[in-house]
């Protein structure tokens, strides 16, 4: 049950590792979690925090074994334990083909912590699929970048954007923003591809 717990936490992005010894780093990351989550910060898994880690729903016992698989070390989620992440904080699945296999573990805190500062719904229109430039380290192909919608719903998004952060110089012709949201540095490029299909292009570092 600890390494299940360890390997739980290593998917919200904390650097510990599972090998099922509960040590300080694990107790930190636990108490970390439960405060974010609005749970007594003890700094120990019991019912309530594992399914807080979960799915952010239930409250039962917690099922042996553990429903999702573990990060992997270089700190990247499969696409379940990416949609577990985004569901237990109230944003839905990507829209259309969407892919966020491989998707960094911090990219998903970060549009989850984009969610909590705007008080927006966010519709995520691109992630790790094929199709995208993989030019640089922080790509969509490396986990970095996520899009959104800028449209419908993602009106109020963009003029969160617009309004409370920072101004910054284009991305070629293209107007870009900055941003620091729980620790995680945000990029903001309102784009406009040639052949349409505006939307926001976020990288989170």
């Amino acid at each position: 049950m600890r390494g299940e717990a360890q390997a739980q936490l290593a998917g919200y992005g904390n650097r510990i590792a599972v090998d099922g010894a509960f040590g300080p780093a694990t107790r930190n990351a636990a108490m970390a979690f439960q405060r974010s989550h609005g749970l007594t910060a003890d700094g120990i898994v019991g019912p309530k925090t594992w399914n807080k880690l979960v799915n952010g729903t239930k409250t039962s016992t917690p099922p042996q074994p553990a429903p999702t698989t573990p990060a992997p070390s270089n700190g990247k989620l499969t696409q379940r334990q990416a949609l577990t992440q985004l569901a237990s904080a109230g944003i839905k699945a990507p829209a259309g083909r969407t892919s966020l296999t491989g998707v960094r573990a911090r990219t998903i805190q970060g549009v989850i912590a984009l969610k909590k500062a705007s008080g927006c719904t966010i519709v995520i229109t691109g992630g790790t699929e094929s199709g995208h430039s993989t030019r640089g380290n922080h790509s969509h192909a490396n986990g970095y970048k996520l899009d959104l919608r800028t449209r419908d719903e993602g009106t109020c998004v963009t003029n969160w954007i617009k309004t409370t952060q920072r101004k910054g110089a284009p991305r070629g012709t293209d107007a870009r923003w900055h941003g620091t949201l729980n620790g995680i540095s945000a990029e903001y490029v309102y784009e406009i591809p040639r052949n349409g299909g505006v939307h926001w292009d976020i990288t989170f570092i």
